[in-house]
């Protein structure tokens, strides 16, 4: 298997992933505001540094003697903080939704489609294979879901809170219907998923900011994500996926 980002041993996609993806989502979505206002970066001044610690986390699982599904959560946490930031930055360039959404939905379409056609093998047994092209997926999954759970819970008057329980249906739906197809480890619908989960997760990060205040939230999201994480990935054996058999 070749892995060009140097992450191993990935973790399962199972339901203790996609727990703790969605709770990474909503985590991302406070942290990329807390960077934004608390460390006075704004939504692009921060972006180098994300970017600094992005490379290291991948240059420090490369060079592991043992890979570990925790680098990838880290990994994960980092990007999802920066997308919550540049989609942020739309708005502060006042570009309306009908652009913004239209131009990002077009190049996660067009990532995804590449990530279908480069990376069609999984990355091991019940894993998806995770490469350059994987990481653009995610980075543009990041802001369009941002993008969109803003949309829909302002301009769509739904609500923060409205928001994230509208998106969590369709994300149990999506979930159970993949899932019970068997397809969930196919390009179109993982994506598919992601950006769902992305979406729900920008609204209960609002949602809960808004009741909490941004720092309490950030603080409790955390907690929460990174308990699954160390919970389901360091604590357990079971959280990661298995190396694929060698072609006969």
């Amino acid at each position: 298997m070749r892995e060009e980002t140097g992450v191993r041993n990935l973790p399962r996609i199972d339901a203790s992933y996609w727990l703790a993806l969605v709770a990474a989502s909503i985590f991302g979505t406070n942290t990329g505001d807390f960077v934004a206002r608390y460390l006075h970066l704004g939504h692009l001044a921060g972006l180098p540094y994300m970017a600094l610690i992005f490379g290291a986390i991948l240059l420090v699982a490369r060079r592991a003697r043992q890979g570990h599904a925790l680098y990838f959560w880290a990994a994960i946490i980092t990007m999802r903080t920066a997308a919550t930031n540049v989609a942020d930055a739309f708005h502060d360039f006042h570009v309306p939704y009908s652009i913004s959404v239209a131009v990002v939905l077009v190049l996660f379409a067009a990532s995804v489609l590449l990530y279908r056609r480069v990376s069609a093998s999984t990355g091991g047994q019940g894993a998806v294979r995770v490469d350059s092209a994987y990481w653009i997926c995610m980075m543009l999954a990041g802001i369009l879901g941002t993008i969109g759970g803003d949309f829909a819970s302002f301009r769509l008057g739904l609500t923060p809170l409205g928001a994230a329980c509208v998106f969590a249906t369709l994300i149990a739906a999506s979930l159970w219907w993949f899932g019970k197809t068997a397809v969930l480890l196919d390009p179109v619908p993982y994506w598919a998923t992601v950006a769902l989960i992305r979406t729900g997760g920008t609204a209960a990060g609002d949602a809960l900011a808004d009741v909490f205040g941004l720092a309490l939230s950030t603080a409790l999201t955390g907690f929460v994500f990174v308990g699954l994480v160390l919970y389901f990935y360091a604590f357990q054996s079971t959280g990661k996926a298995q190396p694929r058999a060698a072609p006969t």
